[in-house]
């Protein structure tokens, strides 16, 4: 048998002809082409998707040793890289594989040459493909290189390459591999054509057009089933730093992306059957209601992320959702047991890790867990850390770690985050307000957190906690009229929330922050 790199072989046949060979085994793996994902047995295993393209590469040239240019001509496009890089890459996916660096059964050094793949390969015909998962599918197409330069095509492949990286981080959502869509980029179909072929929900396409020191960067996202747009962008920028500038357009788009993709797909999930309905539409529910911080909302969140479990165990995010919602009624009063309410809490967030320990939002509640029961911030600090790092790409888990960063004594730094999670998906929850309000309070910027707390007051007449912190800046910013009645819907929301009950609970890091957080409820007249 002779192997042909993947690149070449998708451009040179036909789509059918593709089909044909979509499907590579060895050992216990599969890789399947069309799809763009390795599985081991039936169960898919998550990479990157430049770690992914490595592995294709070096399993279509199996028994060949691939050097180190050849891996950056095809898998980094000709871009420089370094070797430690390449390294990296190489252990990533010798990880993918059950393999490692002393082994090398599978992937073999070949010292000053490169690379050799070792197993005993099958390409199969006609072997059937797995289902799409549930969650949201997205190709991202090759961005067009409209500069009238070939040599700048390495830019647009560039952003191309970055928000494949970084969409491939969300765990809700099921990226095509970079190998699979760019297999598309001198076929002649649509692009509609090329997604059905792909048989995603969605996807992405751009361009790029760059003249003297300026570009300009178009984008939109479309659903594929339909083949209506959801959303465009254009972004022109001067090009200073060319990398700056990438970095920056990269991150604009993919938080843009995942915010429309989520949304859509939750509409989606409301106009479904009941016998439709499958976990991860139970946890997009479960997440709009406990984003409304009032109780009834966050036991019908406990509710559908209960139902997720009864259809997947495993569903990290729909613990998590549990957690968040027993912290509300937590931190809100609405129970008549903390220690139990707690308990629960921390029990949802350790099932969270445990279910999958690389999922953003278990670490999230870990690290809330830690901070409002265990008033460990340290250990609070170093999970919202572990979640962001799991996806940096995403202001999302920045800005839930700066809900945290406003009681651990660190306002400024909350609200750097707050404001680009607001510039980057302007389409955020209303309880960043709170979290702006109250690093703002913090700061002492007590004229600029009303407005931010005004319209959390008027959108959330049950959510005590955050009553309470705009009754305090009113009392701050000198309204006592506005702070005293604020007070008494913080009675009406929940006549256990007092002067003294925000002491027990609030977890701040600093006394002079909560001494004169409480000092302005007393002059808002909140009962003590």
């Amino acid at each position: 048998m002779s192997f042909i790199p993947l690149e070449k072989r998708a451009i040179a046949c036909s789509c059918s002809e593709m089909e044909r060979a979509s499907i590579i085994s060895f050992e216990d793996f599969q890789i399947d082409l069309k799809r763009g994902e390795l599985r081991k047995g039936r169960d898919v295993v998550p990479l990157e998707p430049q770690v992914l393209d490595l592995i294709i590469h070096l399993v279509t040239n199996a028994g060949t040793i691939i050097s180190r240019d050849d891996l950056i001509e095809t898998v980094w496009g000709g871009r420089i890289v370094s070797d430690s890089a390449i390294s990296s890459r190489i252990n990533a996916a010798r990880a993918a594989l059950d393999d490692d660096g002393q082994a090398q059964r599978l992937i073999k050094t070949i010292p000053r040459r490169g690379y050799r793949f070792e197993a005993k390969i099958h390409e199969e015909a006609g072997a059937p493909l797995k289902i799409l998962p549930e969650k949201p599918s997205v190709a991202v197409l090759p961005f067009r290189n409209l500069s009238g330069d070939t040599e700048q095509s390495y830019f647009s492949d560039g952003i191309t390459d970055d928000v494949l990286t970084d969409l491939s981080r969300y765990a809700e959502l099921f990226v095509i591999a970079r190998h699979s869509s760019f297999a598309f980029r001198d076929v002649d179909m649509s692009a509609g054509q090329v997604a059905r072929e792909l048989g995603v929900q969605y996807f992405v396409e751009g361009s790029v057009r760059r003249a003297g020191n300026r570009i300009r960067v178009t984008v939109q996202l479309v659903d594929a089933e339909v083949g209506n747009q959801l959303w465009a962008e254009r972004y022109d920028r001067e090009l200073k730093d060319i990398f700056e500038v990438q970095d920056e357009i990269t991150s604009v788009i993919v938080n843009r992306l995942v915010g429309e993709i989520s949304r859509q797909h939750y509409r989606r999930s409301l106009v479904k059957s009941s016998d439709t309905v499958n976990a991860y539409d139970h946890v997009l529910r479960a997440l709009d209601y406990v984003w409304k911080f009032d109780p009834d909302g966050n036991r019908k969140a406990i509710t559908e992320a209960e139902r997720a479990l009864e259809l997947d165990p495993s569903a990290a995010r729909a613990h998590a959702v549990i957690s968040w919602a027993y912290l509300h009624f937590y931190n809100n009063g609405f129970t008549d047991d903390l220690a139990v309410t707690s308990r629960k809490c921390a029990d949802a967030a350790r099932a969270a890790v445990a279910a999958d320990e690389r999922e953003p939002w278990a670490h999230t509640v870990m690290g809330w867990t830690h901070q409002w029961i265990d008033r460990s911030t340290d250990r609070a600090l170093a999970e919202l850390d572990q979640a962001v790092s799991l996806n940096p790409a995403s202001v999302y888990f920045r800005s839930l770690r700066a809900f945290s960063f406003t009681y651990a004594g660190r306002s400024e730094a909350a609200l750097l985050e707050l404001e680009a999670a607001m510039n980057l998906n302007p389409h955020f929850p209303l309880s960043y307000h709170i979290f702006c309000g109250r690093a703002l309070f913090n700061l002492e910027r007590y004229a600029e957190a009303v407005p931010h707390l005004e319209r959390v007051r008027a959108a959330q007449p049950n959510h005590p906690n955050a009553l309470a912190l705009a009754a305090a800046t009113y009392a701050a910013n000198g309204q006592l009229e506005e702070a005293y009645a604020t007070s008494c819907e913080v009675k009406k929301a929940n006549a256990k929330f007092t002067v003294g009950f925000a002491r027990y609970v609030l977890p701040y890091e600093e006394d002079e922050e909560r001494d004169r957080f409480l000092s302005m409820l007393e002059i808002a007249g909140l009962a003590q």
